[in-house]
């Protein structure tokens, strides 16, 4: 189960799966495209060069996680662990000088991710070292609108771009741990004194 900074774990995680397989022929001259992650003041203004950029827009909490409890893994407590289990919307947004590269660019990604759509404890654990062994996060396309797309643009400087939505799912965030009852009182010492 992970820390709060799971989320970054599983950002920074696949920003490393893009940026491991990007092939020669987009990263080396004349392309030179590279992968990053974007944050909204990253989209306020205008994007440039060759680059295949994630942007988290949403998170939200898992509808089928949300009122019940996981298995506790590993060997430490064998009991229910409270925990958040999270959704991470994203964007992949292709940016590039041309139409072909902006068209490879994304098509190589989406490419990578039907391939190999799961990131597990091995892709995180430089950043969160607290995920579970058997923790994987499943990675596919989102369903969205092309009028809920276009009003993410709308509120940014950029010119709108290739951009397809994605959903991982689902980072377990740790909570505090459930309190339990202690033992039944059975006794009960008053202090006394003589008078």
């Amino acid at each position: 189960m992970a820390s709060y900074k799971g989320v970054q774990g599983a950002l920074v995680a696949l920003e490393d799966f893009f940026k491991r397989r990007l092939p020669a022929e987009l990263s080396a001259e004349p392309v030179s495209a590279t992968v990053e992650l974007l944050g909204s003041a990253d989209i306020a203004e205008k994007l440039s060069g060759n680059l295949l950029g994630i942007y988290l827009h949403r998170i939200t909490i898992d509808p089928h996680g949300r009122t019940r409890f996981f298995a506790q893994q590993g060997t430490q407590n064998s009991g229910r662990a409270a925990e958040l289990p999270v959704n991470l919307h994203f964007l992949l947004i292709a940016n590039a000088t041309s139409p072909t590269v902006e068209a490879d660019l994304m098509a190589w990604a989406m490419v990578e991710l039907a391939n190999e759509n799961q990131l597990d404890i091995s892709h995180v654990q430089d950043i969160d070292d607290e995920w579970g062994q058997r923790e994987v996060l499943t990675i596919s396309p989102d369903e969205m609108t092309t009028e809920d797309l276009m009003r993410i643009w709308d509120v940014f400087e950029s010119s709108y771009t290739n951009t397809v939505p994605y959903v991982a799912r689902t980072v377990r965030l740790r909570l505090q741990k459930v309190r339990t009852e202690g033992e039944p009182v059975v006794t009960r010492v008053f202090p006394g004194g003589t008078v």
